[in-house]
Order: C-alpha cells, then structure tokens, then sequence
C-alpha cells in the first residue's frame, strides 16, 4: 500500500480507505448477527473457546475499520486486512482445539461459518486476487470441514458442497471488490503520465512561443536595424533604433520577468513610443479614460507594441512615398487597442505568403499567443490598409 499523504491522498489511497470501511463494516455486522449463535449449539466446543474465537475472528476487522479513519495510522491497513484472514483461520484452528468430539444436530455448528467469505475481500484490498482467491478457498474449506465433522449423522452434510457454494457466492464480490481498489492505481498513473504529457507539451510550447518571439525580433529589429543602415546610414533615428535592438536580445538572453503589470499611463506611453520609433512624424491619437487608472499585464503591452511596431514598418515601408499613415490608441478599463490605417496602395491579403515574417509572425502569431487577444487585417490594391489590434481582459 502507498504512504498517505498529508496533503492530496492518491486516487488508489481514497479508494482503498473507502473499502476498507467497507470492508470493515462488514465484520461489525456479521458480529452483530452472530452474537444469537456465540456458545451454540451447546456442550460442542469447550467455554474458553467463545471469546477468544470473537477476538481473533472479528477483532482485525474491527482495527481494520478504526485505521481507516484515522489519517496518520492509514499504513497499517495493509496489516488489519491481511490479519483479518489470518485471525478467522486461528479461529477456525483453535475451534477443533476446543471442540469435545460429539456432534450436534443442528445447520450451523458454529458462528464461524456465516462468513467464511468475508476475509478473502479484506485480503484482496492489499495483495494479488490469485492470493485472495486461495483465502477463500481455504476459509471455506475449513468452514465446511467444521461443519462437516461437527454436524450430526441425521444431517446430511458434503464438504465439498459446502465449500463451492461460499466460495461461488462470494468469488464475483471479492474480485469486483479487487478490482475497484487497482482502478484507483490505475487512475494514478494515468494521471501522472497527463500531467507529464501536459509538462512536455507546455515546455515545446514555451520553446516555440520563445522562437516565434525571436523570429519576430529578429525581423522587427534587427533586420529593419539592418535595412535601415544600408538604405540611408546618415539616418539621426539609426543609433537609438540600434540601441533598442540590442537592449532587446539582451532580454531575451536573460529572460527577463514579464509577470509584472503597468498602469494605464505606462501602456499608453509604451505604445506611443512603439510608433514613434518607427517614424516620428506619424500623427497618433489617443483615446483614454482619465478616470479609470486599470493595469495591464506587461507581457501584453509589449506583445502589442512590438506588434504595432511592426504595423507601422509595413505601412511606411510599403503604403508608398505618398501614404499618410495614422495611428489610433484607445486605452479603456479592460481593453488595449491600436489601430494602424493608411491611405497607400494596399494590397490583397490572401496573396501574402504565408511565410513572410512581418504579417504572420510579426502580428498574427505573436498576439495569438495572447488569451484575448485578436487580429484585423483589412486592404485591397489601391485602398490602402488598416491594421487593427486588440486585447480584452478575459
């Protein structure tokens, strides 16, 4: 049997516990009923025998069904459900000790034989059902050996009828009763090989959420760093952009904590600066609520700036030289949202392939790593575009 636990008990612990209350019940009935039979027939066994067959017969029951309610004496299960077969069959050995040799002419010569069965379900809890199904067979054959030899000629008695019939009744009860305490091991280990399923399933996630946020840095910053010198290196944007890329990787290298949150202002201000990095002459406007002062969890608001970062890229990269582009903020009590429009000359967004980093990785992916946040993407050639990204609080 396991070691409890003191604090989440195992399926295969629940179940066991419950059993063996089940289980022990058993017993405190049985002795219930037999109390009418303790001593009869009369004159049969000697006087000593009564109470001592009761404590041995009935006693492992009973601590069977007391350890079970007591948490911190639950690892001595195993040894009440095991002793309660060993106690019926002492009982049994020391009935032929104490008996006198005559017969009775009765059904029952003894109170030991009206549950013969019931040990073989207490031996089952803890160990093998072939073990548990030798139990049986040798609690009922001694019952019926007893019975055979103590009963009266005027009787007739078989000990192999007396025998099968208890080992058969009981038999399906003691197996079913097996059966429920290895599901609860079963459940164990299927829950165990889940939850390492679910580890390894959130590690090749985590690894590919960290590459997919590499990619989009890499196109985001590096290479726009590097397009960006080679095109005009006289640039005055160009060292800070430069700066900003490498501050970046060396978050990344060290991991840094995006657990935290930031106030709306902050948000707000993050954003902004997303836009004006890119181009300052972008015109951006704001829409935010003064009175509500919400937090945001960090890991959105730079999810979303380096996505609206790589919006504006695209839109002064692509929309044409005489493209105006604007941006629009809104910053409410539960929702982050920037939209990037310009009046350029557009283009057909089921003809972009699906792997060029900006839209895919750059946007779509990266804010689809993000519980609540969404997408929309609306251009046609000639229309110009605009690039909506948003984010509700779950």
């Amino acid at each position: 049997m396991d070691g409890p636990s003191s604090q989440t008990p195992s399926e295969h612990t629940r179940i066991l516990v419950a059993m063996a209350r089940f289980v022990g019940a058993g017993f405190c009935v049985y002795f219930l009923t037999s109390i009418p039979l303790l001593g009869r027939p009369p004159g049969l066994v000697a006087d000593w025998f009564t109470p001592i067959g009761v404590l041995f017969a009935f006693g492992p029951g009973v601590a069977l069904l007391a350890v079970s309610f007591m948490p911190r004496y639950r690892s001595l299960i195993s040894w009440a459900a095991m002793s309660c077969a060993v106690g019926y069959l002492i009982a049994c050995a020391l009935w032929f000790v104490a008996w006198n040799g005559g017969q009775a002419d009765a059904e029952q010569v003894s109170w030991l034989m009206s549950f013969s069965g019931l040990p073989s379900m207490a031996w089952i809890l803890v160990r093998p059902a072939r073990e548990a199904v030798a139990v049986l067979v040798t609690c009922s054959t001694v019952a019926a050996t007893i019975t055979d030899i103590g009963r009266s000629d005027v009787i007739e008695s078989s000990v192999v009828v007396e025998t099968v019939w208890p080992v058969l009744f009981t038999l399906c009860f003691t197996l079913a009763a097996g059966r429920v305490v290895r599901t609860g091991g079963i459940l164990d280990r299927t829950r165990a090989k889940a939850m390492t399923a679910a580890g390894q399933t959130a590690a090749v996630a985590a690894r590919n959420n960290e590459r997919a946020r590499f990619d989009a840095l890499i196109h985001d910053q590096v290479i726009a760093t590097l397009v960006a010198a080679s095109t005009d290196p006289d640039e005055a944007r160009l060292p800070a952009q430069a700066q900003r890329a490498l501050a970046e990787l060396a978050d990344l290298a060290r991991g840094a904590d995006e657990s935290g949150e930031v106030s709306a202002a902050e948000a707000l201000a993050r954003l902004r600066a997303a836009v004006t990095a890119v181009d300052t002459d972008i015109t951006v406007m704001t829409d935010r609520d003064d009175a509500v002062d919400d937090r945001y969890p960090l890991v959105v608001v730079r999810a979303l700036a380096e996505a609206v970062g790589e919006a504006v890229r695209n839109s002064v990269g692509h929309a044409g030289d005489d493209a105006e582009c604007a941006v629009l903020i809104e910053v409410g009590g539960d929702v982050l949202r920037v939209t990037v429009a310009d009046d350029g000359v557009g283009f057909d967004p089921t003809a972009v392939p699906p792997e060029r980093l900006g839209i895919e990785v750059s946007i779509r992916k990266r804010l689809r790593e993000l519980p609540g946040a969404q997408v929309r993407l609306r251009s046609a050639p000639g229309e110009g575009a605009t690039v909506q990204m948003a984010w509700e609080r779950p």
